[in-house]
């Protein structure tokens, strides 16, 4: 179809591939541009003719629609696109591609009438002019037409990707008009944009746009208050994206909060940060969860399917027994311990226990067992503190013959070949489970019917401030079925939508930050050590191995103040760093131990400790 097409320097261009036997040619835009060199000029009719022939509703055609315009917007970028070009390609968009309006029928359907990627090429194609309206005017028809379709088949809306209308802010930010991009992206974020980390990078821009902003403005008490809450409003923003700040985007920020007659300075880790900061004196905040955002995480947990029937039947009707047993114990524990007057007393708590958790803790050797002497005495040793303990232990475990779980390779080798070990409870672990049953110390959890890590969770969001919950476990896949369940059916999403509309902040339903501060908040981590002993010592004179001792157990208790982006005071700011860039993979979804744990700090000059 291209064959005798002539490139810039007027060389004959190389036909295009040829489509497979049985299907019909297709315009390979990227091949045309990049592998023949063509112009857009030339391109642009053949995508014409491709878009008349095929229509919009082909994927290959929107694909075609998407590479076209990238490449649109790639040389607008570097000004070698001609500016009556430009405009005959907007137009060409507006009245042959979405010409939607509203009202319109045939309904818009995002990623089927049009893929959501050429919006993003067309509104730099806009801003290339600096006509920021018209870019604004589309993001705005984009979502009219995404609020139509929504309203017509009774679903969520479709959320735009970030990507999408990020270049608008960009573009204001670097022109210097920072209201404009803050009282867009304040109207954006409400319900039309999906978070995500690569949010970051403009974000940053922003808050430095903010710095430079109030730079111009005269020094009052009003020009105070309005930077201190668009600060605020942004590093919430910041916070719910991405909580802790790259180096690259700290350099930056740095850079921008000097430049401005801030003092910045690093502190090397969180444990300079424990009482105070040593930098300017000012506490960081330890963000908790509201009454709205508790109550969200309880109606997602409770409307979680159940193994047994699960199109019909949710986890809190099974739920129910265990929200009764727990808080009666949590409610005399109260009446039996007033909370203590002094500040510096701290307070009793009640810990809740993850048994297999604790129980399996160290035993991934293939003669381990499920060791409820550990739980045990991590049990003793909190109530030797005064607090008060329940223990949550599936029901097979609290039998006299149990299942063992050992994660090694044998024993997984030997579960998929249908082989399970057993294991007899000794005389020992029998007393044990007894005296746990006599102090109503322990609920059995009927994991037939629900996960034992949903019972733990349930407690950890039932107690708030007032509870912890041991456990080392991440509970990866309760989190994502947590963050997923405003999309579950039999009208859940209306039941937390009501539940969210007292909200103070529009960030998700349930994002990733609250789900990190509700950890942060009620998740303790363990450490046990055994003593070392020779193989001898531990064995037996029937050949099994006999349980290690324990030598030290130690409980790693959440950090007395949250590590995200915050405003401490007026003119006082602090920002926690991550250390792990990663290129394909953004730093705050990865899991790996943190090496670093520094601050940047700012605050002014003229501000007192």
């Amino acid at each position: 179809m291209l064959t005798d097409e002539l490139n810039s320097d007027g060389e004959a261009l190389p036909p295009l591939p040829a489509a497979p036997p049985g299907k019909k040619p297709r315009l390979n835009v990227h091949h045309a541009v990049v592998g023949q060199q063509q112009s857009l000029e030339t391109v642009f009719p053949l995508l014409q003719q491709e878009v008349r022939t095929k229509t919009l509703r082909a994927p290959a055609v929107r694909h075609a629609v998407d590479a076209f315009y990238f490449h649109c917007a790639q040389q607008t970028e570097s000004t070698r696109l001609d500016a009556a070009f430009r405009r005959e390609l907007l137009q060409y968009f507006d009245e042959e591609l979405f010409d939607w309006k509203d009202n319109a029928t045939p309904a818009f359907v995002l990623g089927t009438s049009l893929n959501e990627a050429v919006f993003g090429s067309v509104i730099k194609l806009h801003l290339a002019h600096d006509d920021t309206e018209a870019a604004w005017e589309l993001i705005n028809k984009l979502r009219r037409a995404a609020l139509a379709h929504a309203a017509e088949t009774q679903k969520e809306p479709t959320k735009l990707h970030f990507r999408t209308v990020s270049p608008l802010l960009e573009h204001d930010c670097r022109r210097g008009r920072f209201l404009s991009a803050f009282s867009r992206w304040q109207e954006l974020k409400l319900h039309d944009v999906e978070w995500t980390s690569a949010m970051e990078d403009v974000l940053t821009q922003m808050v430095i746009a903010c710095i430079k902003h109030n730079r111009q403005q005269p020094e009052t008490d009003s020009s105070e208050a309005h930077f201190h809450n668009q600060m605020t409003s942004l590093l919430h923003d910041l916070q719910v994206s991405c909580r802790e700040v790259t180096v690259p985007n700290i350099q930056r920020l740095q850079n921008a909060f000097r430049d401005a007659g801030y003092i910045v300075k690093f502190v090397p880790s969180d444990a300079h940060m424990n009482s105070k900061c040593p930098c300017c004196g000012r506490a960081l905040i330890k963000q908790d969860l509201s009454e709205a955002e508790r109550e969200l995480m309880l109606t997602a947990i409770e409307t979680r399917r159940t193994k047994v029937t699960p199109k019909t039947t949710l986890a809190k009707e099974y739920l129910a027994p265990f929200r009764h047993w727990l808080l009666q114990r949590h409610e005399k524990f109260q009446l039996e311990n007033p909370p203590p007057t002094s500040k510096r007393a701290k307070p009793l708590l009640h810990f809740v226990l993850d048994g297999p958790n604790v129980a399996y803790l160290n035993q991934n050797f293939d003669a381990g067992s499920c060791r409820v002497d550990q739980v045990d005495a991590l049990a003793r040793q909190l109530q030797a503190q005064g607090h008060l303990v329940s223990i949550t232990m599936p029901n097979g475990y609290l039998a006299d013959k149990f299942v063992l779980r050992i994660r090694t390779k044998k024993m997984k080798a030997a579960r998929r070949q249908g082989k399970f070990s057993t294991r007899e409870r000794t005389p020992l672990e029998k007393d044990i489970l007894a005296r746990w049953k006599d102090e109503d110390l322990v609920f059995s959890c009927l994991t037939n019917v629900l996960s034992d890590d949903l019972f733990w969770l349930y407690a950890s969001v039932l107690l708030g401030r007032e509870g912890r919950v041991v456990t080392n476990d991440q509970g990866r896949d309760h989190v994502y079925a947590m963050l997923n369940s405003d999309a579950s059916a039999n009208g859940n999403v209306t039941e937390l939508k009501a539940k969210a509309n007292d909200r103070e902040t529009e960030s998700p339903l349930i994002s990733m930050d609250l789900i990190a501060r509700w950890k942060e908040l009620t998740t303790v981590n363990i450490v046990i050590k055994h003593e070392e002993v020779t193989q001898s010592s531990v064995t037996a004179a029937d050949g099994m191995m006999t349980p290690i001792p324990i030598e030290e157990i130690r409980l790693l208790e959440p950090l007395p103040f949250s590590r995200v982006p915050q405003v401490t005071a007026l003119q006082h700011f602090h920002f926690p760093i991550t250390e792990h860039a990663l290129q394909h993979e953004h730093p705050n979804q990865i899991h790996t131990q943190r090496q670093r744990t520094r601050w940047l700090c700012v605050h002014r000059k003229s501000s007192t400790k």
